[in-house]
Parts: structure tokens; sequence; C-alpha cells
């Protein structure tokens, strides 16, 4: 009987057999197919029922001692330029897939998982606008003391910190009579608790305020001692967002909002990069969401997450400019460079670090060692601790490879040599070097887990 769990993609791959020889053995699944043969002449197929917007991903090895075998996708023979060959499949039309023998004696194995060719989602949280607000609000004698003169060097231009912060003063300065707010003081036991990007997920996961509630189920009340707690957490920012009649600052800095969607739109990477990096890693999300925000202090981001869903909130890369105009805005976010590090690097955190936290602490520990060559040069960059490091040095290596398997090689030695030369990411090459061989010659017969336990294991 069918599994109905098993998605209407699968149900629709066909295996049909024309073989003219039965000397062959065959172990199938609904992605996979594995057979030994002998004296094998003919052909067997698969047959992929069209899919717009989707793609099979095949990944295939195969050898013979005796005789010819080929690989035949939609009538052309793939190429056998690896062990293990790794092709995109596009299913916009149906795709078939053929073994053809000639008399030969050997073994063929292929994997031909579907992947849906993903759009990552931007839009604003109004929930975070607000709490990045009132951080600003409760933090704002000491933005507003910071020196008119003091300046921050970007790419060889001083730039004065206040201007980086300007789309901040504008919106706080629409809220100056309420710096006192009994509310905001509420909210304020809350971030002397715990960094305040830390409820971000609480706050994507509720109804936007003022009309949020928490309940005993949601996943995210471990940043609290109670639900009561919990409860008084989200009540405090119902009754801020009534407070301050934040929905009407929404409505007339709506086209401030739509600006800056507009500005990441234009930006991110063009490439399908979800799909290489889902196949990297054998791990399927299904959504990819960016959350851009006008409120949160210049330069800051935080990863946020949850089951089948991997995201990102981030303020503005440069300098606003034209803020007054709502017409003629520049609100910073036109970084192609900056929204590139933000996808790939960022996104690539939510596969590699839950990879990284499986592996054995002794493991780590004995390893540990070779962070102290390069200790000084890390902690510069805020990365304190060496699984830490090692976190950086793998989302690192992925950028690297991602860029390849989009034939963007220069693009992808550019990144490495940045990393390696001018960040000290010194085990960057042989992580790279080790990972690559593993994709074209272990892919079938070790997980991304096991690889990465094996390379830390043989750092040097």
């Amino acid at each position: 009987m069918i599994n109905k769990s098993i998605s209407l993609a699968f149900l629709l791959i066909l295996l049909n057999s024309c073989t003219v020889s039965k000397n062959i053995t065959a172990n199938q699944t609904q992605d996979t197919w594995k057979a030994s043969f002998e004296r094998f002449s003919g052909n067997e197929k698969i047959e992929i029922s069209s899919k717009p917007n989707h793609l099979a991903y095949l990944s295939s090895k195969w050898k013979t001692t005796e005789g010819k075998l080929d690989i035949v996708i939609n009538g052309t023979a793939l190429p056998k330029q690896n062990t293990i060959n790794h092709t995109k499949i596009d299913l916009n039309k149906k795709a078939t897939i053929k073994m053809v023998g000639e008399n030969a004696n050997g073994f063929y194995s292929l994997h031909y998982p579907i992947y849906e060719q993903k759009k990552i989602n931007i839009n604003y949280n109004s929930n975070f606008e607000l709490l990045a607000l009132a951080s600003f609000l409760i933090n704002y004698e000491d933005f507003a003391s910071i020196p008119d003169e003091q300046s921050f060097n970007i790419n060889g231009k001083d730039i004065r910190i206040k201007d980086l912060y300007a789309i901040n003063f504008k919106i706080a300065n629409e809220f100056k009579s309420y710096l006192n707010s009994k509310n905001l003081q509420v909210i304020k036991t809350f971030f002397d608790k715990k960094f305040y990007l830390q409820y971000s997920n609480l706050l994507l996961s509720i109804d936007n305020f003022p009309n949020a509630k928490v309940n005993k189920e949601n996943k995210f009340l471990s940043e609290f001692n109670s639900l009561q707690e919990a409860e008084n957490f989200v009540n405090a920012f119902n009754n801020f967002s009534t407070e301050i009649k934040f929905n009407a600052f929404l409505e007339k800095y709506k086209p401030y909002y739509d600006k800056m969607i507009l500005e990441v739109s234009q930006n991110i990477p063009k490439q399908n990069f979800i799909t290489e990096m889902e196949h990297l890693y054998s791990k399927q999300v299904k959504n990819y969401n960016l959350y851009p925000s006008l409120t949160l202090g210049f330069g800051q981001a935080f990863g946020v997450g949850r089951e089948n869903m991997i995201g990102n909130i981030f303020a503005c890369f440069n300098k606003p400019e034209k803020i007054d105009n709502p017409k003629d805005l520049e609100l910073g976010f036109n970084n192609e460079t900056s929204l590139r590090t933000i996808c790939i690097h960022e996104f690539g955190h939510s596969f590699i670090n839950p990879a990284i936290d499986t592996i054995n602490p002794t493991i780590l520990e004995e390893k540990k060692a070779l962070f102290d060559t390069i200790k000084n040069k890390m902690s510069e960059q805020g990365y304190t601790e060496w699984k830490i490091c090692l976190y950086e040095h793998f989302v690192r290596a992925n950028e690297v490879m991602v860029t390849r398997l989009l034939n963007k090689n220069q693009k992808a030695d550019e990144i490495l040599n940045d990393n390696y030369k001018n960040r000290s990411f010194i085990y960057l090459p042989q992580i790279i070097e080790k990972l690559e061989f593993w994709y074209y010659n272990e892919y079938f017969d070790k997980t991304y887990e096991e690889k990465i336990r094996e390379i830390i294991q043989e750092l040097k």
C-alpha cells in the first residue's frame, strides 16, 4: 500500500523498465535507485513528471568492469567527470533518466530528490519593529550623547556615527514624549535580564501587537521563567503599542518601508543558491525569510528560525540619505555585498551550527590548541571561543563551495583569499579541500555531519 504521506511529486515518478538482459539486481525507493548487474544490455529508465519551479538534483555514481554503461538524461549522455557527479534537471518539462548498458558488468547508484526552487521572502515584521524601537528609546540618551564629531571609517570614508543612526533618530524623535512611559519601563526590566534580540523568535511566532497572546504551547517560552512572565512581557508590548499609536506610525511611514523592501529586493543574490545549500547538506527548508528593519540600530543583525523557516533580521548597511523626502529616499539597504553575506553566510549558520553541535565535545577539546594560533585575530572579530571559530570557518567554506557550484569561480577565490589572508581563517583551504573531496567522492557514504567530524579530527 502506498504511503499517503509521500508527496505528489514522488508519486508521479514512474520507474519503467525496458531491459533486454535480466541479469540485474536493483533496490529502489522514492528517490534512490541502486543496482548491480552482469552482462546487462538494454536500458532501465526513470520518468519524472513535470513540476514547474522544481528540479531534480541527480547525484550519480557508476562503474563497469566489463562492457559499457551510460547514464542518459533527456537524450544526452552524462559525462563522468568525478566519482560522484551532481546534475540539476529542470522539471518544467517531464524528465527521463536512462541507464543504457552494452554487455556491462558493474553497478550504479542514483539519488534524485526533488527541490522547489525557492524565493526569499522579504518583508518587515511589525512586532520586531516595536521591539527594536523600544530598545532604542530605552537607550536614547546614550545614542544622543555620542559626540557630533565622532566618526567611523567605512570603505576609506569617515562618516559621522550619528549619521549612521539618522533613520533611528528620525523615528525615535516621533516618540520622545514616551521616554518615561510606564509600559516602556516594564519592557526595560526584561531587556535588563537578557539581550533584547533574543526575544525575536517569540515575537515572530505570535499575532501582531496590540492583539498578541502567548500560550503554553509556544516553543519560545524558554526565554522566560514562567508562562505568566511571558504573558507580562507580551502585554507590556500590547499596551505600549496602543499607547504610542504604533499602527498609525506604520501607516505614516509606509513609503519608507516600501522603499526599504525595494532596496533589499534589488540587491539579494540572483542565483538560486538555496538549492545548492539544501543539496549540499541534504536538508530542505520550506521558507527563507529576510526581515529588514528601520528601527534596528545601524549594522545590527540577528538570525531567527523555527521548524521549516530560516530567517534574518537586519538593519541598514550604509548611511541613510535623503530621509526627509518620502518620494526620494535612500535608506542604506542598497548593498549587494552585505546582502549576499546576510543570505549565503547567515543562512549557512542555520545548517552548519547544528551539525557542529552534534560533535562530541571531547573531539573539539582535542583540537582546541589550534585556536591559540589565531585567537587574537579571531577575538578582534568577535569570535572568542574555539567552537564559534569552527562555526565561522565552516560557514565560510560553505560560501566558497556554493559560489563554485554556481560557476562563479573568480568570486569564490575572492571570498577564500579575503578570509584566509585578511581575516586569518587559516584552516579554510584544508576544510574546503576535504569537503569538496567528500562531495565528489564520498557523498553517498558519509553524511555532512560525519564528514565535518572527520575534518575537525584531522585539522592541522
